[in-house]
C-alpha cells in the first residue's frame, strides 16, 4: 500500500489496522482528532469492524495464528466510545475506554510494533499482551498472559521480544500513572455528536 507522507486532516475517517504474518487480522474505520507528536483516534459506538475470527466462528487460538486457520468477520462495535492516542515510534497505543455516560472506565495499554502511516490510516502489528488499568490509575494487571506464552511457545513470539515488549508495558505504565504525560486529561475529551459512524475505506484488505 501507498505511504502517506501528509498529515490526516482532523475528523477525517482513517483506516487503523492490525496485520498479522502479512494478512489483516482487524480493520477499523476511525475518527482523527489529531495527528502530531500525539496521534488521536476515535472508535464510535456502532461502527462496523473486520476481525479474525476461527472457523467455528470462536476466538482464534494461539496454533491457529500460527497456521493461518482463521477468517475475517464483520463485527458491529457494541461498546461506548473509545480513543486510542499514539506516539509516533512507540511500541505501545494508550487506549481510553468510556461508559455510556462518557465517563472514563478504564485505560488500556495496547504492546505492539509502531504504527506504520499508510495511504489511508495506519497499520500496526500487536504483540498480543496488554495492560488493564482501572480509572484510579493504582489497580492495574496484566491481560492474555497465558497468550503471550503460547505465542512464544511456538516461536511466534522471540523471548528477546518477550521481554523488551513487558518492559515497554511498565515503561508506558509507569508514565501514564505520574499523571503528567501527553495521555493524562484526554479522559475528559469529548467527541462532536453531530459525528457520523465511519465506513470502512475501499481497499480496507489490501496489504
Amino acid at each position: 500500500m501507498n505511504i502517506r507522507k501528509k498529515p490526516f486532516q482532523p475528523m477525517q475517517t482513517v483506516l487503523v489496522r492490525e496485520i498479522w504474518q502479512g494478512q489483516v487480522w482487524t480493520a477499523r474505520p476511525m475518527i482523527l482528532v489529531q495527528d502530531a507528536d500525539l496521534i488521536v483516534l476515535y472508535w464510535v459506538p456502532g461502527t462496523s469492524w473486520m476481525r479474525a475470527r476461527s472457523h467455528q466462528d470462536g476466538e482464534v487460538s494461539v496454533v491457529d495464528r500460527k497456521m493461518h486457520n482463521w477468517k475475517l468477520h464483520n463485527d458491529i462495535w457494541r461498546g461506548a466510545g473509545a480513543l486510542r492516542l499514539s506516539i509516533p515510534g512507540a511500541k505501545y497505543s494508550v487506549l481510553i475506554f468510556c461508559n455510556v455516560d462518557g465517563t472514563l472506565s478504564n485505560w488500556y495499554i495496547n504492546l505492539e510494533y509502531p504504527l506504520k502511516r499508510t495511504k489511508h490510516g495506519f497499520d500496526y502489528i500487536d504483540m498480543i499482551l496488554d495492560i488493564i488499568i482501572e480509572s484510579d490509575l493504582k489497580t492495574w494487571r496484566w491481560k492474555d498472559e497465558e497468550e503471550f506464552q503460547d505465542a512464544q511457545n511456538l516461536g511466534l513470539i522471540s523471548p528477546k521480544e518477550a521481554k523488551m515488549f513487558r518492559t515497554e508495558g511498565l515503561k508506558a505504565l509507569k508514565l501514564l500513572q505520574s499523571a503528567k504525560s501527553g495521555f493524562n486529561g484526554w479522559e475528559h475529551w469529548k467527541p462532536d455528536p453531530s459525528w457520523k459512524i465511519p465506513i470502512l475505506p475501499e481497499g480496507w484488505d489490501t496489504v
